[in-house]
């Protein structure tokens, strides 16, 4: 067994969060920006309310102006408009009261509009070890296949998934449950949902083909938590756990068609890797799924693509 790897690019993990898998959280953006506006509008309108009855009348001649203020240090004025010091601390005192009030009364809305924000996940187990495929690739102790349908293809091509149980035992225990077709939930009839080209292919969403949820292998098809997230997105050809909200896993997959995805790290779980094997699609497979043409918004494929067949080698 050959497993594809490839020496990381010189991108930067920084670089690569930019282009976060979901692609998509505009909470942390949204809450400060919902705060600052709110208390711009209500210092707006302090300021307002603060400055009735404060106005300079027109003035329309130099008599309308008392002798004794005609000129106070080269300036012109009227008497009895310029707001005074106690004034001028109301004011500072009612806009800083309405600017924090209505963040503090909107804070707990706003938490729970964004409480489905992708957090980052961390590691179930106490060992810190990260595991780099690309040098030190984790030992295969399982494989499986999908057999996979798409109109590039007039016959299914056969994509084999190297599997690391000593390191991930729970997720690639599961992983096998769902490839064999025997069982009454398995891969068969499944799709790839989402095509993110230069990134991943998505699969695995069983009973949803939209791909929004999966269904485990566990009693009532559950999410359950990822063992760990040691192994480093340092490989092309790694699958890895799609995450659900609350961070566990169920059947859904991706692929990583580069050999640096640092956006995955701590976040999502790897458990195998593609495999070449004679007659087999590897990455080649791969690759011509992530160019097939999608629609938006969810960058799903115009035609399906289909998993026709599965099994455990």
């Amino acid at each position: 067994l050959t497993p594809t790897t490839q020496t990381p690019v010189t991108t930067s993990n920084q670089q690569q969060r930019g282009f976060d898998f979901d692609a998509r959280k505009i909470g942390t953006m949204v809450r400060p920006s919902l705060f600052s506006i709110v208390g711009l509008l209500s210092t707006s309108g302090t300021y307002a309310f603060s400055t009735i009855g404060h106005h300079s009348p027109p003035l329309t001649s130099l008599s309308a102006v008392s002798p004794e203020s005609k000129n106070q240090g080269g300036r012109i004025c009227v008497s009895g408009t310029q707001p005074q010091p106690q004034q001028r601390r109301e004011f500072v005192i009612q806009s800083i009261a309405t600017a924090l009030i209505p963040s503090v009364i909107l804070s707990p809305f706003a938490e729970s509009a964004f409480a489905e924000e992708d957090q980052p996940a961390t590691a179930t187990s106490d060992d810190t070890t990260t595991i780099d495929p690309s040098i030190d690739l984790p030992k295969i102790t399982q494989r499986a296949y999908l057999d996979i349908k798409f109109p590039k293809y007039k016959e299914p091509k056969r994509l084999v998934i190297g599997l690391f149980g000593d390191v991930m035992p729970q997720t690639v225990e599961n992983f096998l449950a769902l490839s064999n077709s025997s069982n009454d939930v398995s891969y068969n009839g499944a799709t790839f949902y989402r095509v993110l080209s230069g990134m991943s292919i998505q699969g695995g969403a069983i009973g949803n083909l939209s791909g929004k949820t999966g269904t485990s292998s566990l009693p009532s098809g559950k999410p359950f938590s990822p063992d760990n997230y040691k192994i480093r997105h340092t490989a092309q050809g790694l699958v890895s756990a799609v995450r659900t909200a609350t961070g566990d896993i169920d059947s859904r997959f991706f692929v990583q068609t580069e050999g640096d995805a640092g956006w995955a790290d701590d976040r999502y779980a790897a458990f195998g890797i593609v495999l070449e094997e004679e007659g087999t699609g590897g990455m080649d497979l791969v690759r011509r799924i992530s160019k097939v043409d999608v629609k938006p918004p969810q960058n799903s494929p115009k035609e399906p693509v289909l998993i026709v067949g599965c099994g455990v080698l």
